[in-house]
């Protein structure tokens, strides 16, 4: 082979021996600015494999927890109603304990009865309250108007059905609304049957106003209050679900984004050893290089 041929082999060589490392140095630099060691699937195809799987997991946990939020809002909301409920009942609770004395004057009794009056009116107005969203609270899987007074003063249910239920994880579901007949209709009254809990009221405004007798007004009453107490019981149940998932769900996270800096990010004291080590080659690459060069030129010239 002639020195000439050799030479060139040789130039060749440290051409490519630079051009490698000049590309490893920039990889190293960009992954030390970036604190990113996986900059595409070349880099590490196993490892960015992984990383896809934990942000598409990420991503589902992200909307789980969106989901989440957004049922204990519908709860919380749904708590705050009950127990304005069940402050209007014990209010009409003590109207009915007092109405039952024989010392009420008729003009008393007339003033008790637009008392319970005003609480149907607030009992239906906390019976089609909405969430955050606009929909209302108690109306099942009807997203209409729940409950509106009938033209004869009757108050009815129009919704129906159960609520859609929201995916909170790992297959999970909850059912955030609660449906208003589980509330406000089928009470237990007196003497058998069951009543709804504007109609007790109702009953007993119109007793009071016409200096009748509200019978067993007060039991009815504290049957309408069991079942609110019940649902309340119901949604305390469902936020301390929600909670543990939500505690479920931000340790994964916790977990995964562990595992996904293993994976991904720049080990700094590793990555600059190696980046000195790769300028050191180059510099040593490209003196060669200038000096075959320099070399070759003045064979060249001679």
């Amino acid at each position: 082979m002639s020195l000439r041929v050799a030479t060139s082999l040789q130039y060749d060589r440290l051409r490519d021996r630079m051009g490698a490392l000049s590309v490893r140095a920039d990889t190293l630099n960009n992954q030390l600015a970036t604190n990113k060691r996986i900059q595409a699937p070349s880099d590490d195809a196993a490892g960015y494999r992984a990383l896809t799987a934990l942000k598409r997991a990420g991503a589902e946990a992200k909307a789980e927890l969106s989901n989440i939020d957004l049922a204990n809002s519908v709860l919380d909301a749904t708590s705050t109603a009950l127990g304005s409920i069940e402050a209007q009942l014990t209010r009409v609770r003590e109207i009915a304990i007092n109405a039952g004395s024989a010392t009420l004057s008729p003009d008393q009794k007339q003033a008790l009865a637009v008392e319970l009056d005003v609480i149907v009116e607030d009992l239906l107005r906390i019976a089609n309250t909405s969430d955050s969203r606009g929909n209302p609270l108690f109306s099942g899987a009807n997203i209409e108007r729940p409950y509106v007074r009938q033209g004869d003063g009757t108050i009815s249910f129009t919704g129906g059905g159960e609520a859609g239920a929201i995916p909170i994880g790992d297959g999970r579901t909850i059912v955030a609304h609660t449906t208003g007949s589980a509330i406000f209709d089928n009470v237990t009254v007196s003497g058998g049957g069951t009543s709804d809990m504007f109609a007790i009221v109702q009953a007993m405004s119109t007793a009071l106003k016409n200096n009748a007798d509200i019978g067993n007004a007060s039991g009815d009453v504290q049957s309408a209050m069991t079942q609110v107490t019940n649902a309340r019981a119901s949604v305390g149940a469902r936020s301390a679900r929600l909670e543990l998932e939500q505690t479920r769900l931000t340790d994964l996270g916790i977990t995964r984004e562990a595992a996904r800096s293993a994976i991904e990010d720049t080990d700094v004291t590793a990555t600059i050893t190696e980046l000195q080590k790769t300028l050191t080659v180059l510099q040593a690459t490209q003196a060669s290089f200038s000096k075959l060069t320099s070399l070759s030129l003045f064979n060249y010239l001679r």
